[in-house]
C-alpha cells in the first residue's frame, strides 16, 4: 500500500485581501500544510510532528483533505487586472 498525501487547513482565523484593508474581508480557509500517511490519522500525526508551531496557535478546527497531485503539478489560473 502506498502512502497518500493530505492537506491540512482551518476555517479559524482571519484574512485580509490587501495590506490597505482595515478589517478582515475574506471569509476563507487557511492552508496549514501537508503530510503523507497511509491514513488520515497517520498523516495528521506526521503533520504535527513536522509543524509543531501549529500547537502554539489558537486554531481549533483542522480539516484533512486527500490531494491527488502535488501543488507544483496543478494548473495555475491568473486573474486579469
Amino acid at each position: 500500500m502506498k502512502k497518500r498525501l493530505f492537506m491540512f487547513l482551518t476555517p479559524d482565523g482571519i484574512t485580509y485581501s490587501s495590506c490597505e484593508s482595515i478589517y478582515p474581508d475574506v471569509d476563507n480557509f487557511q492552508v496549514l500544510g501537508w503530510a503523507e500517511g497511509f491514513t488520515e490519522e497517520e498523516a495528521f500525526e506526521e503533520f504535527l510532528n513536522t509543524n509543531k508551531w501549529v500547537l502554539n496557535t489558537n486554531f481549533k478546527n483542522i480539516i484533512c483533505i486527500e490531494i491527488k497531485s502535488r501543488i507544483h503539478e496543478g494548473k495555475m489560473f491568473l486573474l486579469d487586472d
